[in-house]
């Protein structure tokens, strides 16, 4: 598996990286791949999706086009899911970009408009807007299955669309973090209101809600949901200090400089206790907030069956299990895994109403000058 990121604006460095991302598969390495094909061994998938899985294999083995480019804005959550697919399903291999917002546009744009694809799979939050825009193609991803137990409080968009242009595999849980070290669990506050009571003052830090993220998603949903209103926002903002991003939140209580982190990302804090930081998420009793990441198939990709193949990994048990272990929660959890930090499953938690970005949008416009007023850095 290859990680690495990289800037593409110009045709002829995307023809340059082309020729690099499919580098390296050799025909008698696929011809080995295929001899010892793909292992579904444990992940409950019925004979007619095994087969259909297995055809696309044999198809990307016998193309050569065995390289899946993922171009995503983050892949560290990912990386045991990526080794996963390729151990599952040898001769194919995962490369990845990280890549958001104009960066991302502008490359996919770029590759349209040169006909140079270099991206198998786009994993984005807006998958809408990049089906809009043609940068993705439909595909039914065989292995999906819906969860009616999320019916009325997610809103269907933001788990898949009616053209099959995206799927959400998970969602991503947005709360809160601590410094364990310099808070009890006895301590920690039990709602988003508390937050503003002057015992935080001074103890409290995240990004700049008005800066587009996971700050700003999650405080928009939080008011969206009357949850908080502009009082309550001022109080914390009066015990807020406001820093340019979640890392540096992140460093501020992994540090002690600060005891709390509202608005985080619990994949984030997660990852930084597994690498030794005295920090813990907090999971609400109510009034969490979630966000879904939408995966796709890239319009023009290069390796379309290894692609369509890797979409359908994402919604196995095997990715469960690992999406678990990083701090995501599966949109349909299968009954035989459980969370590793003893959490129940997406549907047993109690979260605002998630709704669809046509809503959330503009509430976010309408709420960053109130934003940009009270947490200025």
């Amino acid at each position: 598996m290859a990680l690495y990121t990289r800037t593409l604006l110009t045709a002829t460095s995307l023809v340059a990286v082309g020729a690099l991302t499919l580098s390296g598969c050799s025909a008698s390495s696929d011809q080995g791949a295929a001899a010892s094909g793909p292992d579904f061994d444990g992940l409950g998938l019925s004979a007619e999706v095994e087969k259909e899985l297995a055809s696309l294999y044999e198809s990307a083995i016998e193309s050569g086009d065995t390289e899946v480019m993922i171009y995503a804005g983050h892949h560290d959550e990912f990386t045991a899911i990526y080794e996963g697919f390729e151990s599952r399903f040898p001769g194919l291999t995962i490369s990845t970009g990280s890549y958001y917002g104009a960066e991302l546009q502008s490359l996919l744009e770029a590759e349209n408009q040169t006909d140079k694809h270099v991206a198998s799979v786009i994993s984005n939050p807006n998958g809408d807007r990049y089906a809009e825009q043609g940068f993705v193609e439909p595909y039914e991803v065989a292995t999906w299955e819906a969860n009616p137990a999320l019916e009325g409080r997610v809103d269907p968009v933001q788990i898949t669309d009616e053209e099959h242009m995206y799927y959400s595999p998970w969602a991503l849980m947005f709360n809160m973090s601590y410094n364990t070290e310099a808070l009890s669990e006895d301590e920690l506050p039990a709602s988003w209101e508390e937050l503003g009571d002057a015992k935080w003052a001074g103890q409290l830090t995240f990004m700049n809600p008005a800066t587009p993220g996971g700050t700003s998603t999650t405080l928009t949903q939080l008011v969206n949901a009357g949850v908080l209103d502009d009082g309550q926002l001022e109080a914390i903002a009066a015990n807020t200090k406001i820093v340019a991003s979640d890392q540096l939140a992140l460093q501020g209580i992994s540090s002690g400089e600060f005891a709390l982190q509202p608005l985080s990302a619990m994949t984030s804090v997660i990852n930084a206790a597994n690498q030794g930081a005295p920090v813990a998420p907090i999971l609400l009793d109510k009034n969490n907030v979630i966000a879904s990441e939408k995966w796709m198939l890239a319009a023009g990709a290069p390796s379309p069956d290894a692609g369509k193949l890797f979409l359908n990994y994402l919604h196995t048990v095997d990715a469960q299990e690992q999406a678990l272990t990083s701090g995501n929660f599966p949109i349909n959890q299968s009954p035989e895994l459980e969370s590793p930090y003893g959490w129940p499953a997406l549907q047993d938690v109690d979260f605002v109403v998630y709704e669809a970005q046509d809503v959330l949008r503009p509430a976010t416009q309408e709420l960053t000058p109130t934003f940009q007023s009270l947490f200025a850095e």
